[in-house]
């Protein structure tokens, strides 16, 4: 299967590898549901309610706790055992994802408002 002990080395996936792939999927799910929402505002000419907006955050944050439970899983068949590190990192990452999906619709929604109301007045 392997020829030395370096090509064994070279071919494992390590944790940081799965950060970081996992960090990408979280920003790709992020930008397509930013897009998704601009629209929707687009489309209808109003914003999303609190409550669409909350079902956007949860329906995100749930995708990203299925995927970071199939890439610990994947982790430890491959590794043979679970990482500590991989699942503190993925948790990191689903809240820094969450906090920067919730940012961004907020600078949307502002940005969003301020055009209404100033055109409101012509």
């Amino acid at each position: 299967m392997f020829n030395n002990i370096s090509e064994y080395f070279a071919s494992r996936a390590y944790g940081n590898q799965y950060l970081r792939l996992f960090e990408e999927m979280s920003q790709t799910l992020i930008k397509e549901q930013v897009e998704e929402i601009r629209k929707q505002i687009e489309l209808n000419g109003y914003l999303p309610s609190f409550e669409e907006i909350m079902k956007n955050v949860n329906t995100l944050k749930d995708q990203l706790a299925t995927r970071a439970v199939w890439m610990r899983e994947d982790y430890k068949e491959g590794r043979g055992k679970a990482s500590i590190k991989l699942t503190t990192g993925c948790k990191r990452i689903i809240k820094s994802a969450i906090t920067e999906y919730v940012t961004t619709l907020n600078r949307i929604m502002n940005i969003r408002s301020f055009y209404k109301e100033s055109f409101e007045h012509i």
